[in-house]
């Protein structure tokens, strides 16, 4: 091969696609991903960051948790604000009560609805939507909503390194956002209206501010809730396993809640005695 030739093959070499090259994947197809990779997730330990808007300031958290789907079941401890303070939740035990170690007042342990409001105190989310269940939920419940519109609003913004792994970062944006009215149906709180249409509870109760709390509502009665969960949602998602590593919600306030979630184990498995009070360094 001539000179010239040689440097022809090597200038196509360099500026053509590689064959078999993916294109660029779209934001809906990534979060399909998520949703399938989500599905497998039958057990987890992590540790979680919130950062949640609470009458208009922004209360921060910092909870190792382990998590398990069947029975479903939730021990947490938390660093940050109240370093040492416990919870502990196995559906069906403890009279369906979460056991709390407050490490502090009132020094000594107490079983509480997890529903309860003194559970719900400055929380946006309950004990059951721990993991990613909740999170993935949601953009799904959006992305089926508004299917034929999906890949204009589910946009897919990169490549990014979060925490020295490789993620994709996805934006969904819903121009459709907005307040509107809402019959309460006999027997329903707060609570059932947020889980039925993949809403924040704590959004509607903030809507409401007649509203005391979760339960304070009664038939007929006409509130204002959400039409969906955010006008805005910016997830990283890991691009080996396809979980989400932080998830922000954006209201037109600003930031409303951001999760994030490092040190995170799929599918550990659990000695039984790992959701019991008196498992070795638990403090009940």
């Amino acid at each position: 091969m001539t000179r010239t030739g040689c440097c022809a093959l090597l200038f196509f070499f360099f500026i053509s696609p590689v064959y078999g090259q993916s294109p660029t994947p779209s934001g809906y197809e990534i979060a399909k991903l998520m949703f399938e990779y989500s599905d497998r997730i039958q057990s987890l330990t992590y540790t979680i960051t919130k950062q949640e808007r609470v009458e208009g300031e922004i209360l921060k958290q910092v909870s190792f948790t382990k998590m398990q789907k069947s029975p479903y079941s939730v021990y947490l401890r938390q660093s940050f604000p109240n370093d040492g303070m416990e919870v502990l939740y196995v559906r069906g035990a403890n009279n369906d009560k979460a056991l709390i170690n407050p490490n502090g007042f009132p020094w000594i342990n107490l079983k509480l609805d997890p529903l309860d409001g003194i559970m719900r105190n400055n929380q946006h989310h309950t004990i059951f939507q721990s993991g990613f269940d909740h999170v993935v939920s949601i953009l799904e419940f959006l992305c089926a909503k508004y299917q034929d519109q999906i890949d204009e609003m589910v946009t897919y913004t990169g490549l990014v390194i979060h925490e020295g792994k490789n993620c994709h970062a996805i934006t969904f944006i819903n121009p459709y956002f907005g307040l509107v009215d809402y019959i309460i149906q006999p027997g329903e709180s707060i609570e059932d209206v947020a889980a039925q249409k993949k809403l924040s509870a704590h959004m509607i109760l903030e809507a409401n501010p007649k509203i005391k709390d979760y339960e304070d509502v009664k038939s007929g009665q006409v509130i204002q809730i959400p039409n969906d969960y955010s006008p805005k949602l910016n997830l990283i998602i890991d691009a080996q396993v396809y979980i989400p590593l932080k998830m922000e919600v954006i209201d037109d306030k600003g930031l409303y809640e951001q999760y994030e979630y490092s040190k995170v184990v799929i599918n550990p498995t659990f000695d039984p005695t790992e959701f019991t009070e008196g498992y070795e360094g638990y403090g009940f």
